[in-house]
């Protein structure tokens, strides 16, 4: 009997590692935040105008908050090492099912994992230089662009769950609840692109659950016939 998804999973507590580190950098909290949104770097990962940075980062008698700044751009350097470790763990994922299953299908997700890491790192690339203009308010271009690499990394990771759907719901009930978050996860986050909420926020919890019970798939599966 073997595990086949062990190299994922152990990616995968590297993942979680780097997950509690980053925890621990970003802010926990900010004065002020969009409408629905309770978790900073959420909220300035789906920011969409001016008014809501300077809201964020700039307090009521017009100073930056610079510690508020240098943790967010000190955790999105740092997420350069995440995003590898992530979508490393879903393009092993993915590719291994191709290879038990035989099926080309999966190679979707795979290519979708690299598509993932490129979105994630122009994603940050525009984050950092929103916080670099803050002072001069000159960051509208870097503003825009940070929506289509924001939902180039959060739809194509969706796009992966929804891909794994079958793989896991073929499988035995703990397989078929990771399916079934992973469906869930795709819809909230194309209500999500359709209506910036507190939606937002329940997808990246359904995002980080998903990669939680993947990495615990990878430690438990021991063939595809006996899931």
């Amino acid at each position: 009997m073997t595990r086949p998804f062990m190299k994922a999973g152990i990616v995968g507590l590297l993942v979680i590692v780097m997950s509690v580190v980053l925890l621990c950098v970003f802010p926990s909290k900010a004065p002020k935040l969009p409408d629905g949104f309770f978790t900073p770097i959420i909220a300035f990962e789906f920011i969409e105008t001016k008014a809501e940075v300077f809201q964020m980062f700039v307090a009521i008698d017009g100073n930056v908050r610079h510690a508020m700044v240098d943790a967010m751009d000190f955790g999105n350097q740092l997420d350069y090492i995440y995003m590898c470790l992530y979508s490393l763990f879903l393009l092993l994922f993915t590719v291994k099912c191709g290879q038990v299953s035989g099926k080309k299908y999966y190679y979707i997700g795979a290519a979708l994992a690299v598509m993932v890491l490129l979105g994630d790192a122009f994603e940050n690339i525009q984050l950092l230089g929103i916080t670099a203009g803050i002072d001069s308010g000159a960051f509208g271009v870097q503003l825009f662009r940070l929506h289509v690499f924001t939902w180039i990394k959060w739809g194509g990771i969706a796009a992966i769950f929804l891909v794994l759907a079958s793989w896991f719901m073929k499988g035995g009930m703990f397989s078929k609840v990771i399916g079934l978050v992973g469906i869930v996860s795709f819809l909230l986050g194309v209500v999500s692109f359709v209506h910036r909420s507190i939606i937002n926020e329940i997808f990246g919890l359904f995002v980080a659950v998903m990669f939680i019970l993947m990495i615990i798939y990878c430690f438990t599966f021991k063939s595809y016939e006996t899931d």
